[in-house]
């Protein structure tokens, strides 16, 4: 095997790790904007409310090394 299909399978597997990254962590976030909906306890929405602040700093870091990397994706967050 050449070095250059090495390098291809490891970006080929970071690509990979990173678009799925990218899928849970806009899962997630669709979770906790559903819970809001479901949840009226003031610590709930308060602990929703840092987990989804923790989650957009990921999305945002993901989508950096993302662009950083060329790697496209269709993914697109809800404000």
């Amino acid at each position: 095997m050449r070095s250059s299909e090495k390098t291809d399978g490891k970006g080929y597997d970071m690509k990979k790790q990173l678009l799925e990254d990218i899928d849970h962590v806009s899962e997630r976030l669709e979770h906790i904007r559903q819970s809001y909906d479901m949840t009226a306890e003031p610590e709930l929405v308060d602990a929703l409310i840092y987990e989804e602040k923790a989650m957009r700093s990921r999305f945002d870091y993901l989508i950096r090394v993302a662009k950083e990397n060329n790697i496209k994706c269709r993914i697109a967050l809800r404000k």
